[in-house]
């Protein structure tokens, strides 16, 4: 809620907030009763009929004071390390997350073994966030957000990222497992990358349904200037040799006035979007990893695989020489994905 936001950042600007059930008191500082323009001892509520009674600051979207707030935010961005709480209920048996690796992974020419039991972790995910504006006739804002796994710069499953929204977030919290380093290059070119997917499948969405009223417009605008220079050259006929050439003129000033309104309208629907990033969290998760063999006969490849305690799944696999999502191939003398061991070596380590 707007009002949960604007009093959490006056608390972050120095004030005091004491909050009370129709309205909240507020002492405020005196650098941000400048700011904002209020009296040292505010009352907020979001009812109007207790504004009007006790004469407290309505706080509805659009408010300056609001607004302020806002600005501030997004100008200074969200940016740390988050710890997410390790969840209560008890995590699947290492028999379990076998049996669920074998399901979830396929190795051609390869069989899935545990190598040892599964050790607790912490597993970095990257969040971003993003204000896009979109201008197509009119300028609107969406937040876009993208999550990834920050080791490999898979994006998780929506399932997934509906689960860690529910689990909070604690800043600064001692580690109390080991934590999988993250490959933040990877993670955040990969991130980048599909929030500009994202965003443009959105502008193309915008940019067809745009498509109908700018065409309808195109032809109210053909018809009219056609309209007219079917006039000018009707008049132009039957009109003395002194106004021909005044009516020609017009006639070329009408084409060149319908060919402006043309582009006009062409690049008013034509859609275009900014970005302004507003979020960067490095997520430390909740995880299992479970390091295991790929075996090929006597040929044992080491692997590994990371679950999910809030997921309830394994988080994106990824070739462990290329990080591509190809399917993995357990070869006679290398591991890999088909993308990366080649049609030669693939065709060799089927035979």
């Amino acid at each position: 809620m707007a009002s949960a936001f604007f009093l959490r950042w006056l608390e972050t600007r120095g004030a005091a907030v004491e909050q009370g059930p129709d309205a909240a008191l507020v002492l405020v500082p005196q650098d941000l009763r400048e700011v904002l323009r209020v009296p040292e001892i505010l009352a907020v509520t979001v009812d109007p009929d207790v504004a009007a009674e006790d004469g407290a600051l309505l706080l509805t979207p659009g408010h300056p004071a609001l607004e302020r707030g806002v600005s501030e935010v997004l100008e200074q961005g969200d940016a740390g390390i988050v710890w997410l709480p390790w969840p209560r209920p008890l995590p699947p048996t290492p028999e379990t997350l076998l049996s669920r690796a074998r399901e979830a992974v396929a190795v051609d020419h390869g069989r899935i073994d545990a190598e040892r039991a599964p050790q607790p972790v912490f597993a970095p995910l990257l969040r971003i966030e993003a204000l896009c504006t979109h201008t197509v006739d009119d300028q609107f804002q969406e937040r876009v957000e993208v999550w990834v796994d920050g080791r490999s710069g898979r994006e998780l499953p929506a399932a997934h990222i509906r689960m860690l929204r529910t689990a909070g977030g604690l800043h600064g919290e001692p580690a109390r497992h080991p934590i999988l380093l993250p490959r933040l290059d990877l993670a955040l070119s990969a991130a980048d990358a599909l929030l500009q997917t994202k965003v443009e499948e959105r502008s193309r969405s915008l940019g067809m349904q745009g498509a109908v009223t700018a065409k309808a417009e195109r032809a109210r605008t053909t018809a009219y200037y056609e309209e007219l220079l079917d006039s000018l050259a009707r008049r132009q006929q039957g009109a003395p040799a002194e106004r021909q050439a005044l009516l020609a003129r017009q006639a070329e000033v009408a084409q060149a006035e319908a060919q402006r309104r043309l582009r006009e309208i062409e690049e008013k629907y034509r859609p275009s979007h900014t970005l302004r990033p507003v979020r960067l969290h490095l997520m430390l998760t909740p995880a299992l990893q479970l390091p295991l063999w790929v075996r090929r006969g006597d040929r044992l490849y080491p692997f590994a695989l990371c679950w999910s305690l809030y997921g309830g799944a394994f988080l994106p696999v990824s070739c462990p020489r290329c990080g591509s999502d190809a399917p993995l191939v357990a070869g006679r003398s290398e591991f890999g994905c088909r993308a990366c061991l080649g049609p030669t070596r693939a065709e060799t380590s089927s035979g």
